[in-house]
């Protein structure tokens, strides 16, 4: 099914990837509460690091649909996006999102902290400078594209440890957080490279599945990478809840066993196609459930 934009203010929202939005502000909060609680919440920052956030994702999304506007109305779930459905102009876009994107920046830079606001363009120049470009050259890209995706924890982090005239610096649990989130970005997108791989080619994008069509690439990468995100999620019990009596001990456990047992479906040939979606809703679900648990196991 493809996306569709209605009104114009619709179509503006659109070209923000609000979903994609919302899930760097949602690991950016993370990153901030789950790095020393015990220095508590300054309002100030943490609104600057929410609102910063978005605008910057949402930036992010405007250019990035403005760059790819050509491939989007190629493809069957993109070509009723803003601008190859004609709603948009392409330059109203490009302006559009790098407005967005330098007051994202600004914010976080100014209201957080210098090394915060620094990751926040770090983000982007690595989203739109080296992922995008790459996504038309190799199936790398999607390692490369992990990069950006895996940044908000820690600009949460450094958002919360610069606050009360602190030192902004990412500590364990920022690091955890940017590894959790860079492994699993690999198996959830791996899962909607089998659901799209025709969209993808008629798009031109080089991803696994359109290199090699079986999907045996793609099943290889997600195995690789969800392994050392289950690793990573057991770091985080073991260093942070020793007695692996918590909520998120268990909770992340289960997530993680449900996560793992679908990718392991997903290599076998005859049941790759049939188990994409449920793994893909599955990386869905988990990142949530799993970050929400930790956050309030940190808090309370």
């Amino acid at each position: 099914m493809s996306e569709r934009a209605g009104s114009l203010p619709a179509a503006y929202w659109e070209l923000t990837k609000p979903r994609l939005s919302f899930l760097s502000v949602l690991t950016s909060l993370a990153g901030y509460f789950c790095s020393a609680p015990e220095q508590g919440v300054d309002a100030r920052v943490l609104v600057s690091l929410a609102i910063g956030t978005a605008l910057a994702a949402g930036g992010c999304g405007a250019v990035n649909m403005w760059w790819e506007s050509d491939a989007d109305a190629k493809m069957e779930r993109t070509r009723n996006r803003p601008i190859p459905a004609g709603i948009i102009r392409p330059g109203a876009a490009l302006l559009f999102g790098m407005l967005l994107l330098a007051l994202g920046v600004g914010l976080v830079w100014n209201r957080a902290n210098p090394l915060a606001g620094a990751l926040t363009a770090a983000t982007a120049i690595s989203y739109l400078f080296f992922y995008t470009p790459l996504k038309t050259m190799t199936s790398w890209c999607t390692l490369v594209g992990s990069l950006p995706g895996a940044i908000p924890p820690i600009i949460g982090t450094a958002s919360k440890l610069g606050q009360h005239g602190g030192g902004a610096h990412i500590d364990t649990m920022g690091w955890l957080l940017f590894g959790l989130l860079f492994f699993w970005q690999v198996p959830h997108f791996m899962a909607l490279a089998v659901m799209c791989r025709e969209d993808y080619a008629r798009g031109g994008f080089k991803v696994a599945t359109v290199d090699d069509p079986s999907g045996r690439s793609a099943a290889r990468w997600a195995l690789l990478f969800i392994i050392p995100m289950l690793f990573v999620a057991g770091a985080i019990a073991t260093i942070f809840f020793p007695g692996w009596t918590s909520p998120y001990v268990w909770i992340s456990f289960i997530a993680g066993a449900w996560f793992f047992k679908l990718t392991l479906d997903f290599a076998l040939p005859q049941r790759r196609a049939a188990v994409a979606k449920p793994l893909f809703l599955a990386s869905i679900l988990y990142l949530p459930v799993v970050l929400l648990t930790l956050t309030l196991n940190r808090l309370f």
